[in-house]
Order: structure tokens, then sequence, then C-alpha cells
């Protein structure tokens, strides 16, 4: 009578555990499908996940332009997309291999290999994608697939995007909590996708969804749907300042120069708009925030002669110049020695233009010890004392910035060196502790150009709807500064034509026999590395009719290196053939 006792006993055993099982499937079927287990797992999407097959046309997020609509990073790729369900309908499958140039069976074992559907990208044309779709067979698809891609043209201008959650958390927390994004979302990291982010963001994808069976049949038929974000308005459509085509020219010339390490900015006069940047060197693939790769353009760096502009509009307003007197230029900055150049005796325009450091040491110790502070009040005055890129409160975005990483100029490490006489004249001559970005002494070009009032530094003109309307538009924003007097910047146009004028002029070799007159100012400072120079030439063209300013620096340069002449010179005379075709480029 055992036997049948413990078969009792293990039949009530085992109608007990499955009691058991069945509760715990019914918990997790009914009670708690949503929030499965202690990390939360969503059973229902995961579910869906697994039946679901899709291709991404376009991942959402906003559009880049040039400042001609052209768009500037998003590539349109033809694509013929393939379902793997294709490869059950022989006769389909043989109109599609025909038209691909597959054969069937060739094309058929392709399918069968792929878990998600085939895209097929080499050797498709356009055509190749209006041909498939006139076939109007469910499961083959030609379409233009649209993806935001690294490049490197116009790199640190433009910037990239890449998965970053914790910044998505940082930046993004309302949208992340409302669940508009997730942790995965794609951000822009530099440039202009960095700063235009919150509104470039994406809202969502579109993309070709279709369901399938366990056995990878489709669970509705051979129905391909069309996924979108419902909202009308999105992806919007950032339209930049830039020019293609000029970007084109300054890229090619920077590089053909043989410059490394720098760069060139081209501003529009009338508006300080941005042309065309371009920064070297470029950032590996993988990593495109490494150190050393940013954007020199909007970073400080020893200008040299270039800050002779700023001590000469300060002799020049401050009304402490004597149309006759001379200076020893074949003394040094500190007129306790000789000068490498035997220059010889030079009046303040001569010394100008063949840039004698003794003259500008020497005025500017003399300044100030009448005012100590001329050099904060003249740079102010040509925009130099701050940040140069436009900076205003829009929408609930305060202090928002189109160049976020640009950083402070400085003159001075403390108001100790104005009293210190040879501090004062390195000073004078752009060496010791000052620092101006690129895009700063391009800006202050593009001021003496257009007659003295600063402006700020644009890098987008507005954000646009899908529908076409104005989310935002970015004013052109004068700066505050007190504008130099009219005088002082008709005499500063008069010295910086004059450097290239004057057959002893600095910048006369380069740039004389140029199709457009050139105004601007050479620059060579010492970094403190034996042998190593920032070389900058800065300055207008046409000089009797302003329309571009630029500025190329090379930071890396040889005492005897010519990059940054080789390299204006180029685009100078490349944008005066683009010139000639009108609609090529168009300058405000």
């Amino acid at each position: 009578m055992k036997a049948p006792k413990r078969l009792y006993h293990t039949a009530i055993l085992f109608f007990l555990l499955l009691f058991v099982l069945i509760g715990r499937l019914a918990h997790i079927q009914l009670i708690d499908p949503l929030s499965f287990s202690e990390n939360q797992v969503n059973l229902v999407e995961e579910s869906v996940k697994q039946r679901t097959h899709s291709v991404a046309l376009d991942d959402g997020r906003g559009k880049i332009h040039d400042r001609n609509g052209e768009v500037l990073v998003e590539i349109h790729q033809p694509s013929i997309i393939l379902f793997p369900f294709l490869a059950e309908h022989e006769e389909k499958l043989s109109q599609v291999a025909q038209e691909l140039n597959f054969t069937t069976d060739a094309l058929k074992r392709s399918l069968l290999e792929q878990s998600e559907p085939l895209v097929l990208i080499e050797d498709v044309s356009a055509e190749k994608v209006d041909r498939i779709n006139e076939l109007k067979i469910p499961g083959a698809y030609g379409q233009l697939l649209s993806n935001e891609t690294d490049t490197d043209f116009a790199y640190h201008f433009i910037g990239a995007i890449r998965e970053n959650p914790r910044q998505v958390e940082s930046r993004y927390s309302d949208r992340l909590e409302k669940g508009l994004i997730n942790r995965t979302t794609k951000v822009g990291i530099n440039g202009i996708q960095y700063a235009f982010d919150p509104f470039l963001l994406s809202e969502g994808e579109s993309k070709l969804i279709y369901h399938v069976q366990q056995s990878g049949k489709p669970l509705f038929g051979l129905d391909v749907k069309y996924s979108a974000p419902a909202n009308p308005f999105y992806p919007v459509a950032l339209q930049t300042t830039l020019d293609r085509n000029a970007q084109t020219i300054l890229e090619n010339a920077v590089d053909s120069s043989g410059l490394k390490n720098g760069g060139a900015v081209l501003l529009d006069v009338q508006s300080s708009d941005v042309l065309a940047m371009v920064s070297r060197p470029l950032p590996p693939e993988k990593n495109p925030t490494k150190e050393g790769t940013g954007n020199q353009m909007v970073l400080p760096h020893i200008p040299g002669s270039v800050f002779k502009i700023v001590t000469a509009a300060a002799a020049i307003e401050q009304d402490h110049l004597n149309p006759t007197r001379t200076f020893n230029c074949s003394q040094n900055t500190y007129n306790d020695g000789e000068e490498s150049r035997d220059l010889g005796w030079l009046t303040f325009e001569e010394s100008f233009y063949q840039s004698c450091n003794h003259t500008f040491a020497t005025l500017l110790n003399e300044m100030m010890e009448k005012n100590p502070d001329i050099v904060d009040e003249i740079g102010a005055m040509l925009g130099l004392s701050g940040r140069n890129g436009w900076e205003e409160d829009v929408f609930h975005l305060q202090g928002f910035k189109h160049f976020p990483n640009e950083r402070q100029n400085t003159f001075w490490a403390n108001d100790t060196d104005k009293k210190v006489s040879r501090a004062v004249s390195q000073t004078a001559i752009g060496q010791l502790n000052v620092r101006l970005s690129p895009l700063s002494v391009a800006n202050l070009m593009a001021t003496v150009a257009r007659g003295g009032q600063a402006k700020r530094v644009r890098a987008a003109h507005s954000v646009q709807y899908k529908n076409g309307n104005t989310l935002v538009e970015f004013e052109n924003e004068g700066m505050t500064n007190e504008p130099l007097s009219r005088y002082t910047v008709q005499k500063l146009q008069q010295l910086l034509e004059g450097v290239v004028l004057d057959p002893k002029g600095t910048g006369h070799y380069s740039f004389h026999s140029l199709p457009w007159t050139v105004a601007g100012k050479s620059g060579t400072a010492q970094k403190g590395k034996v042998g190593i120079y920032n070389k900058w030439f800065a300055g207008y063209f046409p000089a009797d009719d302003p329309k571009y300013a630029l500025v190329v620096v090379d930071l890396e340069a040889s005492e005897t290196a010519r990059s940054t002449n080789v390299a204006f010179a180029e685009i100078v005379e490349q944008l005066f053939q683009l010139q000639q075709q009108p609609d090529n480029l168009n300058v405000d």
C-alpha cells in the first residue's frame, strides 16, 4: 500500500508546481508585462521588437543647409530595399533580379541569409530606384536613404553627431522624462551640430516596417508599412551662413599650401557672417573630440604684429602722432640693442608697412604713461575684448551661442604688466600674453573695412520648420561697443592698404599683383619653441569696395615659411574667379 501513497504525494507535488508555474505565467502575462523583473523590462515592447523588421529611411534629425539653401551634410543615397519574404515568390523575385543584374538563385540565397531587410547600395542608380518601384512588387522598394554622416568638408564648422547618454541626460532631462527622446538618441558633440542641437535633435525616425511570425514569414501578409513622426513641423532646417563654394576654395588652398596646424576663416564684410571656416588638423574618424584637433579658428593664439593694428589705432585715436617724427627702426623692441632687420629711420606709416617693432613699442609706452588702460579701451572699440560669436537669449535658451567653444581674447596677464616697460613693449607688438582668435581678427578686419562698427559673427541665419515657416531668426547683432572715430578708421584703412601697395610693405611681394587690391597686415609670433612660429596674414578685399575679410594662420610655421601668404593669395584668386559667376557666390 506504500506505492499508491507515494504516487499520491508525487501527484500533489506535481500539481502544486504546475499551479505555481501557471500563476507565475499569469503574473508575467497579465499583471506585470510592462515592468518585468528588477530591470523593469517591457515584455510587450520586446515581443514586438522581436517580430518587427525595419529599415530606417531618415533619422529625423534637422537638416543643415548652406546660405543658398543647399544641403551641407545630408547624404541621399539611392538604395534598393528587399525584404526577406520576397525569396518565397519566385516569379516576383526573378523580375527584381533581372533589374538588378543578379541571377534569381544568387538573390534568393542572399535573402535567405538575411534576418533583416537587405539594403543594396553599390551600383544602385536613381534610374534603378525608379525601375524597381515601377514593378510595384511587395517587398522590393527603391529609396533615397538619408543619413547624417561625418565628413571632412567644413568639419570644424559643422561638427559631428554621436550617441552620448551622459550629454542627453544633462542637457535634455526634460525631453528624456517625457519620452520624446531616449538615452541613445544621437546628439551633436561639436561645431554647429552641438551649438544648434536643441533645434536639430530628432523627433523620431521615418522607416519601412513589417511584422513576422516566429518562422520569419510575414505576420500580416506582404504588407510593408511606412512609419514616421506625426509632427508636420519636423525635422527643421538650419540655414547657415556658410557658402559651399567658398568653403571648397578655402579648404583646397589651406591643404595645398602645406599648412598642417592652423587654418583660415572668411567673413562677409557687411554682415560679419562666416562664409567659410577651415581648421587643421582634422581629428581621427572615431575620436572627433581628440585633444589638439579642436577648432583653432575660435581659440586664442599669439598674433604677433597683427596686434600692431590695435597699437596704431590707439596712437591715431589719441592724436599721439607727429607727422614729421621718425623712429630708429634699426633698434630692437626695447631700444637697447640692434634689430635683426636694419630698417633705418622710418615714419609711423613706413613703420606700419614694414612692421617695425621699435616704433610701436615706443608709442605704446608713451601712451600708457597717460592712460594705462588704452589697449583695453581700443581693443573693445575694435571688438577684441569679448567673444565675437553671436550670443543672445533664444526662447528658454539663455545665452545661446553660435560658437560655444569660442574662448576669450587676452591682452595682459594682470595689471602689473601695464607698469613694466618691457612687458608693454612686448604687448605693443602682439607678444607676451596677447592672445587673439582668428575669428576675432577676421571680425576686426571686417569692422575696419565697413567703417568701424563692430558686429557679432553669425554661423546661421535662421531655423525653418519643415513647412517653410520660420521657427527662429538670428538677427544681425551689432556690438554695443563705442566705435572708433571715422578719421581713425579711414587712417587704418590707408595703413592696411599700404602694407600691400608700398614696395617695401610686408605684403607687397605676395599680394600686389592679385586681381583684387588687398588691404591687410602680416604677423609673425615667437612661441617659445625654437624655430617654430605663428604666421598670420589678415586682411580684406577688394580694398576699394570691401566684400570679404580673411585671416589665414599657420600655428607651426618655420621662420621662412610662406604657407599663410600662399594660401591667402590662392583664396583671393579663386574668389575673384568665382565672383565672375554671380550665381555661385551670393554675399549680402
